[in-house]
């Protein structure tokens, strides 16, 4: 049916009375302390990220106009336009597959808006309270329309960090730029016209690159509603709108998209999960039940017959690639993920190189492990009580099983403060001198006391 008739508010009038209305004194603490854990690990995981060739492609592209610009390109000596910046940085925060997810948005809610936000904070000189509100906002509009869009919109196909992450960037940066309530939703209608990325390109640069394309064109979305561009104030649920396109005309549960926004905040309920793992959210609960019976029981990865992993119902949709030929296509595939889990005994940066997935050892033991759906977790209502169980069968039929229902780093099983400051360091130390990168970490600790947002953002750049 048409809406071009509705009366009363719109989606988006409604998301951008919440948007214009926040402000970091109604920000609970515990608010600020996952914005900073999760924007300090988002940080930390962007510069590691910047190592990675797809980033370094992505550099390529604009590094003829990267000169004396206005914001810092996280890893390198580059300086670059806000959109710039904010396109490259997005795409090296997600290179590695290592940066938090969220369970609302089925995707990962800091990258898309962390590196729009810090771009134009860094070239307003905004202060840090300003930016820990802006990025609140952005997780708040991202995660609450997937409540309302998933898990349709994510079991057709669309990656729902990128076409979803378009709005929380969209939202952040506007906040920021201090945009009027008709600006603001004009950002939300334009970003609608800006979401894309498809699940088939998962394993490929293409998925980073979603994350660097939705931070720029949130970005770009709030300054040309700045400018005086106009969108369709009722583009999410008008008939040919984002809602029945991206969710293949079925009708989204809107109500959840506007109520009960930032009471409590989708940052702290549901929370947000920080990996212990560079790969796909979707096999960390196999890796933890691996690796506690290879600890428990010393196996003997020669001695393993097989391996069968059950999942839920959407991890086959993610984890694409049964047999993985790169560090890539690793990072999303469950046969390698557990294979290398067996053999190295543990899973970090170094078992996603291409040298690692293609030797003879890994690419042996592949064929052994089978991943299935598991017969109580068919159906959508699986969801939210997702679990995996992974059972290994040894040399002469031995059985041994375990089921891990919350990974660590997960909202209910958090990473502590200096279990996160280790990857943070370790990650850093990949393009940071030591006392920089602590710099760096001590400064991300107390943002709300920092005054000029530059002088943090300076600290992610390298010497020429």
């Amino acid at each position: 049916m048409s809406t071009k008739h509705q009366s009363g508010p719109s989606i988006i009038e409604r998301l951008t009375e919440y948007v214009t209305a926040e402000s970091f004194r109604r920000l609970p603490e515990a608010t600020v302390i996952a914005a900073r854990r999760a924007m300090l690990d988002s940080l930390g995981v962007m510069l590691a990220g910047s190592c990675e060739g797809t980033a370094e492609r992505a550099r390529a592209l604009i590094a003829h106009r990267a000169s004396s610009g206005e914001a810092t390109v996280a890893g390198t000596p580059l300086r670059a336009a806000v959109e710039d910046a904010a396109l490259v940085n997005g795409t090296a925060a997600h290179a590695l597959d290592y940066d938090d997810v969220q369970l609302s948005l089925s995707g990962h809610p800091s990258v898309p808006v962390l590196p729009a936000a810090l771009a134009l904070a860094e070239r307003e000189h905004a202060s840090g309270q300003d930016l820990l509100t802006a990025f609140v906002i952005g997780v708040e509009i991202e995660a609450k329309l997937g409540r309302a869009m998933n898990p349709t919109l994510y079991e057709v196909g669309w990656h729902a960090t990128s076409t979803l992450g378009v709005f929380g960037a969209a939202a952040a940066v506007a906040k920021l730029l201090g945009l009027s309530r008709e600006r603001t939703a004009h950002a939300l209608a334009i970003a609608a016209s800006m979401a894309s990325g498809i699940k088939a390109n998962f394993g490929t640069d293409c998925k980073p690159w979603h994350v660097g394309h939705a931070t720029r064109c949130g970005l770009e979305a709030a300054l040309l509603a700045r400018a005086g561009f106009t969108g369709n104030p009722r583009a999410l649920e008008h008939v040919d709108g984002f809602g029945s396109t991206y969710g293949a005309a079925s009708k989204p549960e809107w109500d959840l998209a506007t109520m009960n926004l930032g009471a409590p905040h989708e940052i702290v309920d549901p929370g947000i999960g920080v990996k212990r793992y560079p790969a796909c959210a979707s096999t960390h609960q196999a890796l933890d039940a691996t690796l506690d019976l290879m600890e428990t029981h010393a196996i003997d990865p020669a001695a393993v017959d097989a391996v069968d992993c059950a999942v839920y119902y959407l991890a086959p949709h993610q984890l694409i690639y049964d047999r993985a030929e790169t560090g890539l296509q690793g990072k999303f595939s469950m046969p390698y993920c557990v294979s290398v889990a067996l053999l190295d005994r543990t899973v970090g940066l170094a078992q996603f190189q291409d040298e690692r997935v293609r030797r003879p050892d890994v690419q042996g033991l592949m064929p052994k492990v089978r991943m299935f759906v598991h017969p109580e977790q068919t159906t959508r209502e699986s969801f939210a009580t997702r679990f995996s169980e992974v059972t290994i069968t040894l040399r002469g039929g031995r059985k041994l099983t375990q089921r891990v229902d919350q990974a660590k780093g997960q909202p209910k099983k958090p990473l502590t403060d200096a279990e996160l400051d280790v990857k943070f360091r370790d990650c850093a130390a990949l393009v940071l001198p030591r006392e920089e990168g602590d710099s760096l970490l001590a400064a991300m600790r107390q943002l709300e006391s920092v005054s000029d947002v530059a002088a943090v953002a300076r600290l992610m750049g390298t010497e020429a």
